[in-house]
C-alpha cells in the first residue's frame, strides 16, 4: 500500500469485496452502519464523547479551521504546511478566514518570536 496521499493508494480486491458487501444507510439521518460504528471506535479512542467522519484530510482541515474561526479571521501557519500550500484557497473561498504565513524553522517548526 502507498501511503504518501489517498489519491496515490489503491484498493485490494479484499477492500474491495468488503465495501461491495457492506451494509449501507442514509448518513444524513445516521442510518448508516458503518460510519457510525467508526465515528463511535474513533470517539472511544480519542477519549470523547462523539467523532465526526470526514472524507478527505483537506475536509477535516477546513472544518477545523471554521470551528475555530470567524469569517475575516486569520490563521498562522508555516510557508511550508500542508494546508497553506495545498488548501488555502478553500479557507479564504468557503470560510472568509485568511492564512497568514511564518517561515517555518529549518526543523519544520514555527518560531515562537514571530507567532
Amino acid at each position: 500500500m502507498d501511503f504518501r496521499s489517498d489519491t496515490v493508494t489503491q484498493p485490494t480486491q479484499a477492500m474491495r469485496e468488503a465495501m461491495f458487501s457492506a451494509p449501507v444507510g442514509d448518513d444524513v439521518y445516521g442510518d448508516d452502519p458503518t460510519v457510525n460504528e467508526l465515528e463511535q471506535f474513533a470517539a472511544e479512542l480519542a477519549g470523547f464523547e462523539a467523532a465526526l467522519f470526514t472524507t478527505s484530510g483537506t475536509q477535516a482541515n477546513l472544518l477545523g479551521l471554521m470551528a475555530h474561526c470567524e469569517r475575516g479571521d486569520e490563521y498562522l501557519c508555516g510557508q511550508q504546511a500542508h494546508n497553506y500550500k495545498y488548501e488555502s484557497g478553500g479557507a479564504a473561498v468557503l470560510g472568509s478566514i485568511q492564512p497568514q504565513p511564518i517561515e517555518n524553522n529549518p526543523d519544520g517548526t514555527l518560531p515562537f518570536d514571530k507567532l
